[in-house]
């Protein structure tokens, strides 16, 4: 075989080994989960580090949460695919907590550990659209198919700027359900009229999709009883789950 010829299968040979990976079903095949998940957890300036910290260790409490736990393992097989999510301001979002699979509860105890060593990497205003959009993403690059996607938002402030409506309405025309969990917080509570406006704000503007529901806690304190309660909530499945639910509260 001639020289040129041999460059010429080599060169064949290594253009079929770079495009069989892009296009081969092994490479394009998702995992199947019953549910994803993404906790969007909010950063913003207004959370200070101890209301950080009560998120952080909230969560990782209703991870090992004997409930929490059961709800999982009743999924059967694929369980849940759980990532979180830290945003704050325009552009400011990152993806906290790589995708995790969860069957059983020593892998969400093992969750657990690696949330409570999670670091806090934002701070700034309050773009919950910008947190949609970027769970969104987030759902649609992952290496999981979940018969079930949900959107986490928890904040303790409405919009800064754009209006959360449209980034909710697109991830709603996608089968992605946005739930809410408000947390009431003192420091900057203007009385009965904040708590209205921040409920109203989420109902109106957040939360959508199929069985879409909103919870609030009177602070940040009770973060980790709303979290528990939310998770068994979102994990078993919402009661009406048929395609332009109402939002229940």
């Amino acid at each position: 075989m001639t020289s040129g010829r041999i460059a010429r299968v080599w060169f064949a040979a290594c253009a079929i080994a770079f495009v069989l990976p892009l296009h081969s079903p092994t490479a394009l095949a998702q995992e199947k989960v019953a549910l994803e998940l993404v906790l969007a957890l909010d950063t913003s300036t207004s959370v200070d580090a101890a209301e950080y910290e009560l998120q952080r260790s909230g969560i990782a409490h209703a991870l090992r949460d004997g409930r929490v736990i059961s709800a999982v393992e009743s999924l059967g097989a694929g369980g849940m695919a759980l990532a979180i999510v830290q945003w704050s301001g325009p552009g400011k979002q990152v993806l906290a907590v790589p995708w995790r699979q969860v069957l059983n509860g020593r892998q969400m105890r093992v969750l657990a550990r690696e949330i409570e060593a999670m670091p806090r990497k934002l701070s700034g205003f309050t773009d919950i659209a910008g947190a949609i959009d970027f769970a969104v993403h987030s759902l649609q690059s992952n290496r999981f198919d979940g018969e079930r996607k949900v959107i986490d938002v928890s904040g303790d402030g409405t919009a800064d700027g754009r209006n959360p409506s449209g980034a909710r309405d697109a991830a709603v025309s996608q089968g992605i359900t946005v739930n809410g969990l408000i947390i009431h917080s003192v420091e900057y509570d203007l009385g009965t009229l904040a708590r209205i406006d921040l409920r109203a704000h989420y109902t109106r503007f957040v939360i959508g999709g199929a069985g879409a529901f909103l919870m609030e806690v009177e602070d940040f304190d009770g973060f980790a009883e709303g979290i528990r309660n939310k998770l068994v909530r979102e994990i078993t499945g919402p009661l009406f789950a048929a395609a332009g639910a109402k939002p229940a509260l």
